[in-house]
This record gives structure tokens, sequence and C-alpha cells, in this order.
């Protein structure tokens, strides 16, 4: 099958224009694609302080995550996927197009899938490729015959500090499990030290955490986890403090994420460290000014995030070292970003009111990649529009004028 220019479009230079533009433009689009598996490692993640690819495209080039998505979806499938690759960078189909061939297509029938674009419009392609796909005779598959799964198994054990799980869970309950998982982790935002997704096995496990932390969520409202933590005060405002949570060694970073949006109870301690008494329990953040927080943020405000669930209230200057609870000091995160900023040294400058300014641990503010819009250009562009409207209408003028 020749994949070239499609129709006949005759002397209409016009359209000969318009096509050559969306090729160049599609061809361009390709050589974006390719990046996306190519950037999808560990390594990059790192070096661009991201956790997905959506959030990083979005925040770099200014995208909606609608399109990122779709960059994204399509960018992993054409690997397998040489002939639509070679389509789209020619022209011969579209990306809308393209974005729908992906959801079906296999190395094995994306030749036929391509050919379907010459009779179909794209807003009956999708319809058209599951007539198609209904109508090709498929050979049974000997795994429709198997037995029920065994019981689900799950092993937990500790290893020093390190928590490990282990086991399987077959069948519909693996596939709801995975779905689960993947789901979440795919709304983990860019790690913002190279703008790129991390290992899908890092997000899955934040995933996991932030499933256990809501399950155990009784109220339903923002406390996470509960857990019992022995530190004083004083301890919280020393580098270097530690604590201990079950038996295991907490870090201080760990510890002002945990209480900075969290539920505090204070002990009475003995000389010999035994536990004589306790008060009520009390939170950092109360409800109501939680809900003050949520209206004012909308979701994360970290650069190119939003996400609005696992949303946590961070306290620009800790409680502990005597920071505020208000509006004035807190700002919301997600539980992903809210662990960058306690762990990595990363630093908030700003009124949470208004901007705030991200620096990350070399003292350098996070912004997009992209080239700023120039100094003048708006009014240069303004100026070249008048002389581009007064030139036509000279023109139209003297098309009109009388002989």
């Amino acid at each position: 099958m020749e994949l070239g220019t499609r129709g006949h479009r005759g002397d209409r230079p016009d359209a000969k224009r318009v096509a050559a533009a969306h090729t160049a433009m599609a061809r361009a689009l390709v050589g974006l694609l390719d990046l996306v598996p190519e950037l999808e490692t560990d390594e990059a993640y790192f070096r661009n302080a991201a956790t997905d690819m959506v959030s990083w495209l979005t925040f770099d080039l200014g995208i909606a995550p609608r399109t990122a998505r779709a960059w994204t979806r399509v960018g992993r499938s054409l690997v397998e996927l040489p002939a639509i690759r070679e389509a789209l960078a020619i022209g011969a189909v579209s990306f809308d197009e393209v974005a729908v061939l992906c959801r079906f297509a296999t190395p094995e029938n994306e030749i036929e899938l391509l050919e379907l674009t010459r009779h179909l419009p794209q807003a009956e392609l999708a319809a058209g490729i599951k007539e198609f796909l209904d109508s090709t005779p498929s050979e049974p598959d000997p795994a429709d015959s198997v037995q029920p799964p065994p019981p689900a198994e799950l092993r937990t054990w500790w290893d020093e500090d390190e928590f490990h799980l282990r086991g399987r869970i077959r069948g519909a309950d693996g596939v709801l499990v995975e779905q689960a998982l993947l789901r979440f982790a795919a709304q983990a935002p860019l790690d913002p030290h190279d703008g790129l997704f991390r290992d899908m096995e890092i997000r899955k496990a934040e995933a996991l955490m932030q499933i256990a932390s809501e399950a155990l969520d009784g109220e339903g409202d923002h406390d996470r986890a509960t857990v019992v933590v022995h530190v004083s005060a004083d301890e919280l405002r020393e580098e270097g403090a530690v604590a201990f949570v079950a038996g295991k060694r907490i870090l201080r970073d760990e510890l002002l994420r945990l209480t900075c949006d969290g539920r505090v109870q204070p002990a009475i301690d003995d000389p010999g460290g035994l536990t004589v008494g306790v008060g009520r329990i009390t939170r950092q953040i109360p409800a109501w000014l939680r809900r003050l927080l949520d209206d004012r943020d909308g979701g994360c405000r970290f650069p190119g995030c939003g996400r609005t669930r696992w949303t946590h209230g961070h306290h620009i200057v800790h409680w502990a070292e005597l920071g505020p609870t208000n509006l004035d000091n807190l700002v919301t995160l997600c539980g992903f970003h809210h662990r960058m900023i306690h762990s990595q040294g990363w630093e908030i400058v700003g009124n949470p009111n208004g901007d705030l300014i991200f620096l990350d641990q070399w003292g350098s503010m996070h912004q997009p990649v992209r080239p700023p819009f120039p100094t003048g250009y708006v009014g240069d562009l303004l100026d070249w529009i008048g002389d581009y409207g007064r030139g036509r209408l000279q023109r139209m003028a003297l098309a009109n004028a009388p002989p």
C-alpha cells in the first residue's frame, strides 16, 4: 500500500500549502513523539525533576493535560507500529487518526487499519475499526479454559527500616488491583528535577502508600494514616533529630512532613522514657482552615502539578520552628511534592495568597524550559498586523477602483 498525499487536489495551490504545512508539522511532532519512550527512564526523570511525562510536557511546553496524555500514549505505541509512524511522518494520516489507530493497532494488523483511513473520516474511524476487527475471524485462545485461580496471598516483613511485600493475586482480582495502582500511579506529577516521569515501579509504590493512607482515614477528611511518634518539640528544631515509630528510625525531614498536616497528641514521659500521661489529640490544621486553604489553592501549588487528590497542607515555616498555622504560612502540596520539599531541601518563597517561587536544593527557580516571550514582541506583532491590514486595504481599493 502506498502512503502519500490523499486524494487529488488538482490545481488548488492554497490546499497544497496547507497540506505541506501540515506534513512539516506532523514530521516535527513525530520527532517529539520519538522522545517519549526514549526519555521514560529513571535517569531522565531525575535530571528533569519529573514524575510522569504528562505533567512534564504540560509544564515545559504549556500544552493541555489532555494533549500531553495523547502525545504520551501515542509515542509509546509507535515504538511497535513503524508503518503508522511513517504514515504520520509523511502526512498521510493526521495525529487525530493516529491516536485512534493506536488504540487498536498491532504490528500484525497496522497496515490493514491504515487502509481504513482512506475510506473513513476521522470521526467514524474508531467505529469502523471495531466493525472490521469484529468481522475478522480469530483462533480460539487456549487460555480461555484456564482453571479458577488459587486464593490470593501476600507476605509482608521488615528488613532494617524497609517494609517488604511479596505475593500473588490472579485472575480478575489481579487485574482490579493492577488497574487501581496504574490509575493512581498515572496521576503522579513530574519529578521537578528532570521534568520527566519516574519509573512506574516507584509510582506504583507511591500509589499503594496513598491508597493505604486514605483507607486508614476513617473520617474522610484530610487526616492521613495515624502513627504514634515520640519526639519533643525542641528536638524537632534540631538538625539531625531522629525519633522512633513502631521501633523504626525516622529522620527529622520525615518528622517535619508527618507533623505538617497531621494530628498531634502531646505525651508526658518519665525520665526513663515511659509514657505516663497523654493529652487531647489536636490537628495542626483544623478542618475549617483546611477548607479555606483548599478553596484558595484549588490543588497542589507546585508549578505544573495542580493535583487535587491526596493533598497536604504544608507549613512554609514549620510550626516546630515557630511558624504560624494560618493562610499566610500554609500552601497546598500533593503527597509527592510535599515529600520532595522536606526531603530534598527545596524552599518556597513568596506570599501563599499570591505568587510563590519554588527553589530547588541548589537555589535555582523551577520554571519551564521553553524560551520566554520576547520583550517587545507584542508591540512588534501589533505593528506588523497594522501594516498588513493597511496594505491589504490599499490592494483591495486598487482592485475595486473604476477603470
